[in-house]
């Protein structure tokens, strides 16, 4: 076989993974880990068992692949975030903003339904404990840098992000985001002000 046929199929075995795994993150993210079935996952991709199969081999598989790929780019992101050219509360807005992103609320969903599920395998666990941990290193001095100039509350700036995150992923589980990304620059201020300064 030639090198470009092979370059080719590989392109397609990856198109097509992604295709299942981003099927399979919108399903859990709906439907909770226990409750996601393969078929509501195939059905989602618009593909067959079978060819589900051939790229993974449990439920279990394609939920800890499919979210170690949609964290792969976390702490970059977070970098991106640091990076903009606005105060450090204007970078956690936006850092909020994103999270009601249809990609990232699902990933946030995923998470929480996570942390109810039993028989969860350990190296998902450890997955998400270790992006919980990026989040913890890549925004808490964010959090330091805001309180230091002033644009959020006098607080432990420890519990302040736990806090803000805790409240934003209910936020995330509980609204028809839908409905919540109507406005959503208002709502956004609103959710701020649990931690912002009043001016």
């Amino acid at each position: 076989m030639s090198a470009p046929f092979n370059e080719k199929a590989e392109d397609i075995r990856n198109k097509r993974k992604i295709q299942i795994m981003n099927a399979a993150l919108k399903v859990f993210a709906e439907s909770g880990i226990k409750l996601t079935k393969i078929s509501m996952i195939t059905h989602e991709a618009g593909i067959s068992h079978g060819l589900l199969y051939h790229y993974f081999n449990s439920k279990e598989e394609v939920l800890h692949a499919s979210l170690e790929w949609a964290l792969s780019t976390t702490e970059e992101f977070i970098q991106e975030v640091k990076n903009l050219n606005a105060t450090p509360l204007g970078k956690i807005r936006e850092f909020t903003k994103s999270a009601f992103l249809e990609g990232n609320s699902n990933i946030f969903r995923i998470i929480q339904h996570i942390s109810k599920a039993e028989n969860i395998p350990q190296n998902t666990i450890d997955l998400i404990e270790n992006t919980g941990e990026i989040y913890d290193e890549q925004l808490l001095p964010l959090f330091k840098e805001a309180q230091e100039l002033g644009e959020i509350i006098q607080h432990d700036v420890r519990e302040l992000l736990d806090l803000y995150l805790t409240v934003l992923s209910g936020v995330i589980m509980t609204e028809d985001l839908a409905s919540f990304k109507k406005n959503i620059d208002q709502k956004i201020d609103l959710f701020l002000r649990m931690i912002a300064v009043c001016k």
